[in-house]
């Protein structure tokens, strides 16, 4: 007799971007299930309770499908929030039922910094032998960063390649200023036309008074900065192993696109 086929289950094999994403709702979780208080819950099923228990479920199906390794492993703390033992017929007493909801806090806790706790090291492994990336990827997903830089630059940047995000954003901005300024230009020479001279191409103030002036030159020595600058190879070198100094960088060049969209022809 042919013994029965036993289906493998697979591992869920998150990328450090799905873990990036599923932080945030990991954490406000978390937050849920400490706010929980057992001791205020009259029954078993309670509306607090199943609405809670929704939440988790719903969290553990979008980070671990059904299937995985995973989601095997956390299912039953996440989805039975009451840790109590089951009887067939008859009252819970109130201590029971909190001290069941006491138990199931305890469980789903336990198994949401479980999986916080992978998480972080997943975080780390990425940036193994790299001066720390994890921490870095986190940082970099808490930035407001400008639209086009989030498009152009930020698979690059968590993909591990710094110096080409770095690059990118430095192509972006470069393209942005001669779009803007209609100036057929590239790098120091296009930010110079651009922004300097007495009657600049675009202004960053209306240049009233020696004090705009100077700002209006200032802003204009930054962008030629980082054309200059962040082109240069030997930035490539020390950028390549350091994502928390592209981070810098990339974000600096956000800003700069920033100043750029509220620059104005006079």
């Amino acid at each position: 007799m042919a013994g029965k086929t036993v289906e493998r289950k697979q591992s869920a094999n998150l990328s450090v971007q799905q873990i990036q994403e599923a932080m945030p709702k990991l954490e406000r979780r978390i937050a849920d299930v400490e706010a929980f208080e057992p001791s205020k819950q009259q029954e078993i099923g309670s509306a607090e309770a199943s609405i809670l228990s929704n939440k988790l479920s719903d969290f553990l199906n979008a980070i671990y499908p059904p299937g995985t390794i995973e989601h095997n492993r956390y299912l039953l703390p996440l989805t039975h929030l009451y840790g109590g033992p089951m009887v067939m017929g008859g009252r819970r007493t109130g201590y029971e039922i909190t001290d069941g909801y006491r138990k199931g806090k305890e469980k789903a806790l336990a198994a949401l910094n479980s999986i916080k706790s992978i998480f972080e090291e997943a975080l780390e492994d990425a940036g193994a032998g790299i001066g720390g990336a994890g921490k870095a990827i986190r940082a970099y997903g808490g930035l407001e960063l400008h639209a086009k830089i989030q498009r152009n630059c930020s698979p690059l940047y968590r993909d591990g390649h710094y110096a080409e995000a770095v690059e990118k954003a430095v192509k972006v901005l470069n393209t942005q200023v001669r779009l803007k300024s209609e100036i057929d230009l590239d790098g120091s020479k296009l930010m110079e036309q651009a922004f300097g001279g007495k009657e600049p191409t675009l202004q960053f103030n209306d240049l009233a008074d020696q004090s705009d002036r100077d700002e209006q030159v200032g802003f204009m020595m930054l962008f030629k900065g980082a054309v200059a600058g962040l082109r240069n190879p030997r930035a490539h070198r020390l950028m390549i192993d350091d994502p928390e100094r592209a981070l810098e960088f990339i974000a600096f060049v956000s800003l700069l696109l920033k100043l750029l969209d509220e620059a104005e022809e006079p």
